[in-house]
């Protein structure tokens, strides 16, 4: 009874390893959600680092600046309503106090661009992180970079670089307007070698 109790707790020890592993050829692609909140909102941070997968709020982004890659802001004038953009936009007197980006000493450009052909949510969501073709969906020939995705919706499909060259594609989620608002999206990322 004893080795059967014995080779019992091996193979289910052996399954849940074996379970939990992920395989190279998984066919679910890795899914990367964000949620940031507008320069109002009070709960969820408006400062995003990809590097660093982690959402910020305003005074921890002042504390750790050249991580930073994203920042949510809404802004009724001029249409840009819930918008991403990088901390060296230039976006100015939408966040307040000392720990404003516009105080900062590393401001990195994030360039946004519409992607450079037309992709379905199909075609979106079975692109798997780290695939070289994100890159692709980033217009590169563009002379200068937007340095900003203004006027986000849910399905919107867009691309932007990084300051590390890292190019991401991402796909609106959900959309709240108003300073207190927020966007949520997904992403799929490729850094070159």
């Amino acid at each position: 009874m004893k080795r059967f109790f014995s080779a019992a707790v091996v193979i289910t020890a052996l399954a849940v390893t074996f379970a939990g592993c992920k395989k190279d050829d998984d066919p679910v692609p890795q899914k990367n959600i964000v949620k940031l909140g507008a320069q109002s909102n009070a709960t969820i941070g408006a400062f995003y680092s990809v590097e660093t997968n982690m959402v910020y709020n305003q005074d921890l982004a002042f504390e750790n600046q050249a991580k930073i890659d994203l920042l949510c802001f809404y802004e009724e004038a001029g249409g840009n309503n819930i918008s991403l953009a990088g901390p060296g936009s230039n976006i100015r007197e939408i966040f307040t106090g000392e720990t404003a980006p516009e105080n900062w000493t590393t401001k990195n450009e994030t360039h946004f661009t519409a992607t450079t052909s037309e992709i379905t949510i199909a075609q979106f969501d079975q692109i798997r992180d780290g695939n070289e073709i994100i890159r692709s969906y980033f217009n590169e020939t563009q002379t200068t970079g937007i340095k900003k995705a203004k006027d986000l919706k849910v399905n919107d499909i867009r691309a932007f670089m990084t300051v590390d060259s890292t190019f991401v594609i991402y796909k609106v989620i959900s959309v709240a307007q108003g300073a207190d608002g927020y966007v949520e999206f997904e992403y799929k990322k490729y850094k070159p070698n």
